[in-house]
């Protein structure tokens, strides 16, 4: 099973650090998020 989410941030550090102490992975121990970049968003 897998999930994805668009975050917008000014870096990919950024962006990891939105993730940084989620509750997540307490839950689930040893999952993770991948964090790259995407093509713009029309209109966004």
């Amino acid at each position: 099973m897998s999930a994805f989410s668009i975050v917008r941030a000014a870096s990919h550090e950024a962006a990891a650090k939105l993730f940084e102490r989620h509750p997540h992975f307490t839950i689930f121990p040893g999952d993770a998020v991948e964090i790259m970049p995407i093509m713009p968003i029309p209109g966004a």
